[in-house]
């Protein structure tokens, strides 16, 4: 009996912390959060946190992962063959609502991800899910677009700017729309519009 309590309080306090270190790190940023204010949020010693996690770093990669490999996750499933009307309609709707759950549970932690992430191991997981989803452009989703050798460079820079349009506009989304019904129809329209016919409307 007393170890199963034992446990059931180290759960609560690691989820108080972690509520402490999600609003701390989202109004602070990484680098200019402090462990102190994080003890202070959470109702405890600088001391006991430590118990828990060794370094500040610790704890931002326990707040931010998560969020961040489910992303991983989304830009490294298998695509769907947008040549078909169905498919590529099933596509389209399984990206986006993907992208609204993850945005529902873990909205905070993508933006911390976004914009406050310097200085960490996350510093450049923005870059790297841009460099994933542009190889899923050019290996699975058009790749007869980067077959023509005579505008190879060009194709490159084209797929680059798309990539980065995309995470850029869903990042200003999720900024700028806490309403969850609106930030919901935006997703959709926003992959829609990105997705639908993309073969045609670029080859």
């Amino acid at each position: 009996m007393g170890v199963y309590y034992m446990q059931v309080l180290k759960e609560e306090v690691r989820k108080a912390i972690h509520q402490a270190a999600l609003a701390e790190f989202y109004e602070k940023g990484f680098k200019e959060a402090s462990m102190r204010s994080i003890a202070e949020r959470g109702g405890m010693t600088v001391g006991n946190l430590y118990r828990y996690f060794e370094s500040k770093e610790d704890l931002f990669y326990d707040v931010i992962s998560p969020a961040y490999h489910k992303i991983i996750q989304l830009t490294e499933e298998e695509c769907m063959d947008l040549n078909h009307p169905e498919e590529g309609h099933r596509f389209i709707e399984h990206i986006a609502n993907e992208l609204i759950a993850i945005n529902r549970v873990h909205r905070a932690e993508l933006l911390i991800l976004m914009e406050g992430s310097e200085g960490t191991r996350f510093e450049g997981g923005v870059e790297e899910i841009k460099v994933l989803l542009e190889n899923k452009f050019k290996h699975n989703i058009f790749p007869r677009l980067m077959k023509d050798d005579l505008a190879n460079e060009e194709n490159d820079f084209f797929v680059h700017v798309l990539a980065t349009n995309i995470i850029e506009g869903m990042k200003y989304i999720m900024k700028n729309c806490e309403d969850e019904i609106k930030m919901c129809r935006l997703i959709q329209r926003f992959i829609y519009y990105h997705f639908h016919d993309i073969l045609k409307r670029i080859i």
